[in-house]
């Protein structure tokens, strides 16, 4: 009878951990289109066809709403940019006052190129020229967008209130709108499929680029403390790039909520580490991961797991 019971107890015991081992990873991201939708959509392939974890896309209307979810442990892990994670960890900037205490960093994944593009016919030619125009803005699910749009106009002196707003609330709907013509000026990362859409719909977009100054780094600066001024150079993946051009660019992550398991993180960890081939090969930004970048001081703290992983691997946080 005791024989039976402790093998019942052991069976239960095996079937709960293969249950708990099988239970899928929620990966938290933008609407279809956008680049966080796109990087999750990476992510979650590899971690499936590599790491034989169930992963899946959970997307939401942004940012703004997808962090408080992985802050809840409604959803494993997200992505953000380093400005918008320390934001919201912190409740400071674009989360005052609504600190996510719960979030931690997993790794820094690669740099994100960003622009402001305007038809290719367009007589704007330079941030100062965008004065008087119309441009999306708001982004109301994802305000951290909001802050990147500033940026670029502070690069010359310029805030929104030389401009004329156009309410949208995220980055998809923003390209709507400059493709129905309501806003002359919009933004996008470079390199993302909405974006080869809107050059196709409008039969040609182009990016402004930003001039490349102590004073304009500094302008940067004042609106997005973890950005910096960098070049993009044609590639048939860029659209609207036709000659070298400046452009704002700033690191992006990936973290998770501090309750997912230690384990399981340091598997993802792992995972993304040794297999930026994989994920290269299903978006082209994993091509620009450097491993010994993915542990860097940004002022949120690391997941225990990923902690774990670093550790056995001999990397060293990165200052």
């Amino acid at each position: 009878m005791r024989k039976t019971l402790a093998a019942a107890t052991l069976a239960f015991s095996l079937g709960f951990a293969a249950t708990a081992s099988a239970q899928p990873v929620g990966l938290g991201t933008s609407p279809q289109g956008t680049l966080t939708y796109a990087v999750g959509a990476a992510v979650a392939k590899t971690l499936t066809e590599v790491g034989h974890m169930q992963a899946r896309v959970q997307p939401s209307s942004g940012t703004g709403t997808m962090i408080p979810l992985v802050n809840d442990g409604e959803i494993d892990l997200g992505f953000a940019n380093t400005l918008e994670l320390y934001d919201a960890f912190h409740g400071v900037g674009t989360f005052k006052g609504r600190p996510n205490p719960n979030l931690r960093t997993i790794a820094v994944i690669f740099p994100i190129k960003v622009g402001l593009f305007v038809r290719a016919d367009s007589p704007i030619k330079s941030i100062k020229d965008m004065k008087g125009h119309t441009v999306a803005y708001g982004f109301t699910s994802q305000e951290i967008i909001k802050k990147t749009v500033d940026a670029m106009l502070a690069t010359e002196g310029l805030s929104i209130k030389d401009l004329k707003p156009v309410m949208v609330p995220n980055l998809v709907r923003g390209v709507e709108a400059f493709e129905n013509g309501r806003a002359d000026i919009t933004t996008f990362a470079l390199g993302s499929a909405k974006v080869s859409e809107a050059d196709a719909a409008v039969h040609g977009i182009r990016y402004i680029s930003l001039p490349n100054t102590p004073e304009a780094l500094k302008g940067l600066k004042s609106q997005f403390r973890t950005a910096y001024i960098a070049q993009a150079k044609p590639s048939p993946r860029y659209a609207g790039v036709k000659e070298p051009i400046n452009i704002m660019q700033y690191d992006y992550t990936v973290f998770a909520g501090a309750k997912v398991s230690a384990d399981r993180i340091k598997k993802i960890t792992e995972i993304i580490s040794t297999h930026k081939k994989e994920l290269g090969e299903s978006h082209p930004l994993f091509k620009s991961l450097d491993p010994a970048r993915m542990y860097t001081d940004i002022d949120v703290p690391y997941h225990d797991g990923a902690k774990a992983y670093y550790s056995e691997k001999g990397i060293k946080e990165a200052k």
